[in-house]
């Protein structure tokens, strides 16, 4: 396994946006499936899903977190022009071309010589733009910007009970800036396209999920990958999060790597399964209750599902993040 480690850089603020309307899971799968419903949500631990409205996108999310971050800076236009990179992660933003980047380079009104870039990368994808938004603001002495949301809502398809229950909406925004004294970041990927099939969004169509193969995946080579990460990038952290694919699944995962169940951060159980954007979204769910005044937060983040892919990260917390989780009207 190669690690990847990366000096100089922490996490200065995390926001997460989610729709207003909360659906109930069992409601929602009732008709479908009648009294085995509720069966179905005590599997999942998902009770909640988010759902967006039909004129949302992941880049109204996206942006939406975005402003909550920038409003929070003494000075919101010295802070814009702090940044250097804007990366957008989705594989579900409608609009192919202008970039969601670039568009949200000009609505928030970045700098022009700013990098825009969009990643296609699902439910590995924020570990895997958070790697590159490090680089990118250890070699530039800048901030970088990193929006990662999805409307999943959309393309689920009718009567499918496979990915009604879990698939919910979010947009998410993280700041990562040069920080000379922070500890090092490590990194770890691992990519299997060959069993891609089990997680597939074809242009225009829903998303099919093939549960038993992604849970298979989940319960050898990710378990597998990230004990082989831990041995390889020792050490203790203050929380597991992982990508909140289901709440049983990510319990028996922390269970299977010897992590107690108080280091476990879960949203899931009221967010639903936001794809990419649900480390991030569980970051801002659960650390403003862990930060303390003159610490940083050694987090231990997990992402695994579409590509078949998996990606892991040791990462740090500033002291004085901003973080926040908040209902967006829309």
């Amino acid at each position: 396994m190669e690690i990847l480690e990366i000096a100089g850089v922490e996490l200065e603020g995390v926001s997460a946006c989610v729709p207003a309307r909360a659906v109930d899971v069992v409601a929602s799968l009732a008709p479908l499936l009648g009294d085995k419903a509720a069966g179905v949500v005590e599997a999942t631990g998902i009770r909640t899903r988010r759902v967006a409205g039909a004129n949302t996108s992941a880049f109204d999310l996206c942006v939406a977190a975005a402003d909550r971050l920038f409003a929070g800076a003494p000075d919101r236009a010295a802070y814009a022009r702090s940044f250097g990179a804007v990366i957008f992660v989705s594989f579900t933003e409608r609009t192919r071309m202008p970039s969601a980047a670039a568009r949200a380079q000009a609505r928030l009104g970045l700098p022009r010589d700013v990098l825009a870039l969009d990643l296609s990368l699902a439910c590995s994808g924020w570990v895997s733009g958070l790697h590159l938004a490090s680089l990118l603001a250890r070699e530039t002495g800048r901030r970088v910007l990193l929006l990662d949301g999805d409307v999943q809502s959309a393309r689920i398809g009718e009567g499918d009970a496979s990915t009604l229950p879990l698939l919910s909406d979010g947009g998410t925004a993280a700041v990562v800036a040069p920080s000379p004294s922070a500890a090092p970041w490590r990194f770890a990927f691992m990519s299997d396209g060959a069993k891609g099939k089990a997680l597939r969004l074809d242009d225009g169509g829903r998303i099919s999920m093939d549960g038993f193969a992604v849970f298979k995946f989940v319960a050898g080579e990710v378990t597998a990958f990230l004990r082989d990460f831990l041995a390889a990038a020792p050490g203790g952290f203050d929380a597991f999060v992982p990508h909140q694919a289901n709440i049983y699944m990510v319990r028996q995962l922390a269970k299977s790597l010897g992590i107690a169940p108080e280091r476990l951060w879960t949203s899931g159980e009221r967010l639903g399964n936001l794809a990419s954007a649900s480390v991030p979204a569980t970051i801002a769910a659960c650390a403003p209750a862990a930060l303390r005044a003159g610490r940083a937060l050694d987090l231990f983040a997990a992402a695994f599902g579409g590509g078949l892919s998996a990606a892991a990260a040791r990462l740090s917390l500033g002291p004085g993040a901003r973080v926040e989780l908040f209902d967006h009207e829309c």
